[in-house]
């Protein structure tokens, strides 16, 4: 990766770079141009966003809670009863929620039970899972699994737009490789038209054969099928590129018509880049794939505790303190022989819907382990897949640039003989036909290995850190 300074500059350049006039676009401002504009990039950034509202959502399970209930029966002109309570609960995290309110209960037939002093009935005091809930609850679950998706979810946005940039810089080498190929087919058409008009001018002053003619009229036209295909091709790889340039706003953008790829001469000084040698394994162990799916295991983890928790007997209590307050002050008179207290107790016969979906969590648990099994053998291979293709496209493309510099030697030699009669239009053709495909081969070679190189870069999630 470049350095900061670098990717900054890059980055405010990319605008003049892309839709200036006769503008060349490097493959670094691209890229940077789409991280910053697309909107798949513009997502992808919103999934830890995402994962903050469920931290937040989950929280909401512990937020206190201030209840008023009222209930007044009149019949008869007479007031049977009114019923009031102010309540505030806070939950806590360990599955203790602290609860205070107060009571004013008045009526002709109020339950006896239910009276309260003329200043109400102030009341404090807790409730607490013993049972079911002691451990873990769905609220203290939920909260944890909220906080592990908003671990994973940065390794998420990462793979996003990982997955964006390879695909955006492939239909850049893409374009670059049929661009450069229709500027060779160019000069074979050019050629072999200027060929043709002074053969035909030969023949005429009858200092050439007349099938010579023929035969320079063939290749004409072989050629200029092959650049009218070529068209389409760069037009179609143009059009695939333009999918991916988008301006502020959310505005589709196209490059200009006469906006370049790098030339060919840069990337070659540029030269090939170097794999280094890591061992794969330590490369898969860190790759954030796996990350996310020991995440994953973390998540169901929690998920088999609260399943577990749930095979207990639910046993709540809840103990108040209960006093008269005076003057708004509920401390007044508060002795500890006033309170009231409960116990709740529930037990299924069979907990067969707790056993089956403890054990379903656990199938997901092996599940899943057995995906990353999977995964860390299939990361392994792609990525030596990779660095291999890699590797050998880096080779052929030493052989083909080789083999284009020397079939350009041999056909200008075959020229200076063909200017002094030494050789014939069929040789002149095949010594352009080799060369003309050798410098296609070598351009296509220098395509591929920067294409396999985000391939690698990609498979190890690097495009994006």
């Amino acid at each position: 990766m470049r350095n900061r300074n670098l990717l900054v500059c890059l980055l405010f350049c990319a605008p003049v770079l892309l839709y200036a006039q006769n503008s060349m676009i490097r493959p670094e401002a691209f890229l940077l141009t789409v991280l910053e504009q697309h909107p798949l990039a513009k997502q992808a950034n919103l999934i830890p966003e995402f994962a903050e509202t469920y931290v937040l959502k989950a929280r909401g399970g512990f937020d206190p809670k201030l209840n008023y209930d009222l209930n007044q029966k009149y019949y008869g002109d007479k007031l049977y009863y009114s019923l009031s309570d102010a309540q505030l609960k806070v939950p806590t995290w360990y599955g203790l929620s602290l609860k205070t309110g107060l009571e004013q209960n008045r009526g002709t037939y109020l339950d006896p039970q239910g009276a309260t002093p003329t200043n109400g009935l102030w009341y404090g005091g807790i409730e607490a899972n013993l049972g079911n809930g002691l451990l873990i609850d769905e609220r203290r679950a939920e909260l944890q699994k909220a906080n592990i998706f908003q671990q994973s979810s940065e390794l998420e946005k990462r793979l996003a737009l990982n997955e964006l940039l390879f695909e955006a810089g492939y239909a850049y080498w893409h374009w670059f490789e049929q661009y450069h190929s229709l500027q060779i087919l160019k000069e074979a058409l050019d050629v072999s038209a200027v060929r043709l008009t002074a053969i035909k001018r030969m023949a005429e002053l009858g200092d050439r054969p007349v099938i010579d003619t023929v035969e320079a009229a063939i290749q004409f036209q072989t050629r200029n099928a092959a650049y009218t295909e070529q068209l389409a091709a760069i037009q179609n790889a143009t059009a695939n590129l333009n999918r991916f340039l988008w301006q502020a706003g959310g505005i589709p953008q196209e490059i200009n018509e006469t906006a370049l790829p790098i030339d060919i001469k840069a990337m070659e000084q540029q030269g090939t880049k170097i794999i280094t040698a890591a061992p794969l394994d330590s490369v898969v162990q860190s790759h954030p794939y796996l990350a996310i799916i020991d995440f994953k295991l973390e998540a169901l983890d929690v998920e088999k505790k609260f399943a577990k928790e749930q095979l207990k007997p639910t046993l709540s209590v809840s103990y108040n303190f209960l006093n008269e307050p005076i003057q708004y002050n509920p401390f007044a008179q508060i002795s500890i022989n006033d309170y009231k207290w409960g116990i709740t107790a529930q037990m299924p016969l069979l907990y067969r819907k707790e056993r089956a979906a403890y054990q379903q969590t656990q199938l997901k648990i092996e599940q899943t382990q057995f995906e990353r099994l999977d995964q860390k053998a299939s990361l392994k291979a792609k990525l030596l897949s990779a660095r291999n293709d890699y590797l050998n496209a880096v080779q052929q493309l030493e052989i083909y640039t080789e083999n284009a510099k020397s079939t350009r030697k041999l056909l200008d030699a075959e020229l200076n003989m063909f200017n002094t009669g030494e050789s014939t239009l069929f040789m002149i053709n095949a010594r352009e036909i080799a060369a003309f495909q050798a410098e296609l081969k070598a351009l296509n070679y220098m395509a591929k290995t920067e294409q396999l190189w985000l391939k690698w870069q990609f498979l190890q999630a690097n495009l994006v850190r």
